[in-house]
């Protein structure tokens, strides 16, 4: 009776077995399952990303960086259509302008922009074309500017003509003619003045003066003799009408001044807005960018959260069934790798692999879309740190440059000299000549001190305004000395024509130096400060002089 309980108990116990690995591999086949299907859809996820970085957030990073460039480009071609004299050089400036506008505008369609990029963009071609009619407007009035002082040419020599008739004449004719021919020629002399005006005020002194020369004229017509009076009436009449009727020679030099003021005016207002649609494109890429960083980011913590799970479940299946395991190690190897490369993907390389799978290309296809940050990045950080007049460094690459040199050990073994440089007088010289020709002169002063102390380890920097900066290491004072009297003799050099400085017809510069002695701690305030101090100096000593801070203490201290 015991034994058929026996194989009961034991029949029991063998089905409970089965039920317990039908169930085991039941749950083996159900996670395999949801970690694989789990697995798909992160790599899914990971793929609608990188599609989306590859094909909308990195295109239009590029897309918004070459549009800020191609409208830097614009600056160049608008000044080379303010700048032109002719009508030929104002054809080919336009045509450059032009292409310049239709590629910006192009590159701009690339890029999903607003409706107000759109509208600044349509703005800056209607300043273009309003400042395409000034110039033709001014280049207009110059030809006719051009033909009055032909006519005036034409009636000096009618004039000569007229004084070297000797044919009849009495004593008393000839010295009322030669009164006349040296009055008359006097208003000639005066009128060739007025093409070189380049003020208002002054042409109005012009003016006035030459009314007076026209008066005096008229007078002494009135005295001469009937047949004198004859002659020379029609010249007196001619130069009159020459000079003061509406299209006279006055009322067109003031006409043409007015007009170049226009011109000016409407040259900076235009810069202006291609500085702030440069400002749109490079806020754009900045804010790509860190869509781009948040994205890598958001992917980044989403395996982190399910790495746990992976793992348990890596576990259970290896438990289960090797083949399993390998296959799953095998995916998420890969997975890890992937977002490995994604987290450093501007730092590293990742090197090519034979085979051709999904995510090999993906790899292939974001290593191309890094290479392209890693080149954006590298130009928005060049240009940064340039100065866009001079092309040299601005004062952020000087404060970077001179923070470095004061904080590492090894310059603390070398002198180091600051060369802090001001133009004289440059706010009469822009009053004087104008902005354009300002910016003129200070691309020549940036280009002279870049050909006399630029090197390896020297820098050279606009510091703001006309004020320029050099960082020379390993220069003591006596060396940054010199290289003060080379850059003075350079300035020299360059010839810049100056009227209105006060001691000279020539821009020239004033210098202040401060050395940093080897094994001396200093920062950029202190230094920067002594420099200044000798910058002072050297101006309130009359200018056009480089003084160095030790000079003035040791006068204090004698």
């Amino acid at each position: 009776m015991n034994k058929p309980s026996s194989i009961k108990k034991t029949g029991y116990k063998q089905l409970s077995l089965i039920k317990k690995l039908a169930i085991l591999l039941l749950m083996a086949v159900v996670l395999f399952i949801g970690v694989g299907t789990l697995l798909q859809t992160r790599l899914e996820q990971t793929q609608l990303i990188l599609n989306d970085l590859t094909f909308n957030t990195i295109p239009a990073m590029t897309n918004a960086n070459q549009s800020a460039i191609k409208s830097s480009e614009l600056f160049s071609a608008l000044e080379l259509l303010t700048s032109s004299n002719t009508p030929v050089e104002r054809r080919i400036a336009e045509l450059e302008v032009n292409k310049k506008l239709n590629e910006t505008q192009e590159q701009a369609n690339r890029v999903n922009y607003s409706q107000n990029e759109f509208r600044l963009l349509k703005t800056i071609q209607e300043e273009m074309n309003n400042l395409n009619l000034l110039i033709d407007t001014k280049l207009d009035i110059a030809d006719k500017i051009t033909k009055k002082q032909k006519g005036l040419s034409e009636l000096q020599y009618q004039a000569d003509s007229v004084y070297k008739e000797n044919t009849g004449q009495t004593p008393l004719e000839k010295t009322q003619k030669a009164k006349w021919k040296i009055a008359f020629l006097e208003l000639i002399t005066l009128a060739y003045r007025v093409e070189d005006t380049d003020r208002l005020d002054e042409l109005k002194e012009i003016k006035h003066t030459i009314e007076l020369k026209l008066s005096h004229l008229e007078s002494i017509v009135e005295e001469t003799l009937p047949t004198l009076e004859k002659q020379v009436s029609p010249l007196n009449t001619a130069i009159t009408e020459l000079l003061m009727s509406d299209q006279g020679l006055l009322n067109l030099q003031a006409n043409h001044l007015k007009m170049i003021g226009r011109t000016r005016g409407r040259e900076y207002f235009i810069r202006n807005l291609i500085s702030d649609y440069s400002n749109v494109a490079n806020q754009f890429s900045l804010n790509k960018n860190k869509y781009l960083k948040d994205k890598i980011l958001a992917l980044s913590n989403g395996v982190y959260t399910h790495e746990t799970w992976f793992i348990g479940g890596f576990i259970l299946l290896a438990v289960m069934i090797c083949t399993i395991l390998a296959l799953y190690t095998h995916a998420i190897k890969r997975l890890r790798i992937l977002t490995r490369k994604i987290r450093n993907m501007t730092t590293e390389p990742i090197l090519s692999h034979s085979s051709k799978d999904e995510i090999d290309e993906l790899f292939h296809a974001f290593d191309q879309f890094s290479d392209t940050i890693n080149t954006q990045n590298q130009r928005l950080e060049t240009l940064s740190l340039t100065d866009s007049l001079t092309n040299i460094a601005n004062r952020r690459a000087f404060d970077r440059r001179l923070f470095y040199e004061l904080s590492n050990d090894r310059t603390l073994q070398i002198d180091l000299s600051v060369v802090l440089i001001d133009v004289d007088f440059f706010k009469q010289y822009n009053d004087t000549y104008g902005h354009v020709s300002g910016d003129e002169a200070l691309q020549k002063i940036a280009m002279m001190l870049s050909h006399t102390i630029q090197n390896s380890t020297n820098l050279i920097a606009r510091y703001g305004g006309e004020e320029f900066v050099a960082i020379l290491p390993n220069k003591t004072a006596k060396e940054s000395n010199l290289v003060a009297q080379n850059i003075m003799q350079a300035i020299r050099l360059a010839n810049i024509k100056h009227r209105m400085s006060d001691i000279s017809d020539r821009i020239t510069i004033s210098i202040g130096i401060a050395t940093r002695t080897k094994g001396e701690s200093s920062d950029i305030d202190t230094l920067m400060k002594k420099a200044d101090m000798a910058l002072y100096y050297s101006k309130n000593q009359g200018r056009n002089q480089a003084t160095h801070i030790d000079d003035i203490e040791e006068m204090k201290d004698n």
